[in-house]
């Protein structure tokens, strides 16, 4: 939480920066304001299992027995703690407000070419902080290991600083994280292309990298919930198939994973297309639904994406 509090003030710092508009501004500190606020809470009911009397907390608070008796109440904080836990995830990967919400339209527009660039910015950074949320270790701890300042690495969680490669891989295996999950996000996040025209192997392990790293960015939500809606049907199993790397799916079904992920298809598409070229050079008809990933061509055990991540200097 006290990490959390970390990125959300490095977001502001950059809001103000930027000069961005009064209501993003206002959205960004009322983000951090809920989240020291659900802190206060955590940290009294900590303090109070501990042992702690109220007299000591209200004295540490600077407000009456009373006061701190009714704000910080076990069954407040509690429900305090359980609205932040539901909601939470998906306000701190928001690194933008909405389209449609008030000061959206009044962003400064972004060059042509550039959208994308940005969005695959701010999904590292949400990945990167699904991966550090999920590891439990702290931005002190993984800038110290990496050797790097903790406000940077708030920062690069944040999304307001766009990493080296090396450090992208530092910081996700720190993290306990496959580091080659964010490989496709850091490409085009650079506006690096993919080299083409890879192995049925090595294209495959390329579009489950890609895939997994949208994953990540979303909060890793459970599986059911994910695939409900959506104009193409979708199962939970099928979309835990792919993003394991058991199924190779066809193009609806990716288009419809990337959307429910919040990705963007057409950036996926030229991934699913190299695959499908190098398959169709060595058989006649990609099936409906997509294939078994045992089934592909020259396909061994190691080259399967999770086994190794992609190296540090692997650019």
């Amino acid at each position: 939480m006290a990490d959390d509090g970390l990125i959300l003030a490095a977001r502001l710092a950059e809001a103000e920066r930027k000069r961005m508009p009064l209501a993003d501004l206002l959205a960004h500190a009322d983000a951090l304001s809920r989240n020291a606020a659900s802190y206060m809470a955590a940290a009294v009911q900590d303090a109070r299992t501990a042992g702690t009397g109220w007299a000591a907390v209200a004295e540490a608070a600077g407000v009456s027995v009373e006061t701190a008796r009714a704000k910080w109440n076990e069954q407040r904080v509690k429900r305090l703690l359980a609205r932040r836990d539901r909601h939470w995830p998906s306000a701190l990967q928001q690194a933008d407000p909405p389209r449609g919400a008030p000061g959206a339209l009044a962003q400064e527009q972004p060059l042509p070419g550039r959208t994308s660039s940005m969005e695959a910015r701010l999904q590292l950074a949400a990945a990167l902080t699904s991966l550090q949320r999920k590891s439990a270790v702290t931005l002190q701890e993984a800038a110290h290991q990496a050797d790097l300042s903790p406000s940077y690495v708030s920062r690069v969680l944040a999304g307001s600083r766009l990493p080296t490669w090396p450090v992208v891989y530092m910081l996700a295996t720190i993290f306990q994280g496959n580091a080659g999950d964010l490989k496709s996000l850091w490409e085009r996040a650079h506006g690096a292309c993919p080299p083409r025209r890879q192995s049925v192997a090595g294209a495959a392990a390329r579009l489950q990298s890609a895939l997994r790293g949208l994953y990540l960015a979303a909060g890793e939500p459970d599986l059911p919930c994910l695939v409900e809606g959506g104009r193409v049907s979708l199962t939970a199993e099928t979309a835990r198939e792919v993003l394991d790397g058991d199924l190779i799916p066809d193009w609806w079904t990716v288009e419809a994973l990337v959307v429910r992920m919040g990705g963007d298809a057409a950036f996926i598409r030229p991934l699913w297309e190299d695959l499908h070229y190098v398959f169709l050079a060595s058989r006649d008809v990609f099936p409906p639904g997509g294939l078994p990933r045992s089934g592909l061509p020259g396909t061994e055990p190691e080259t399967r994406a999770g086994k190794p991540a992609s190296s540090p200097s692997d650019v």
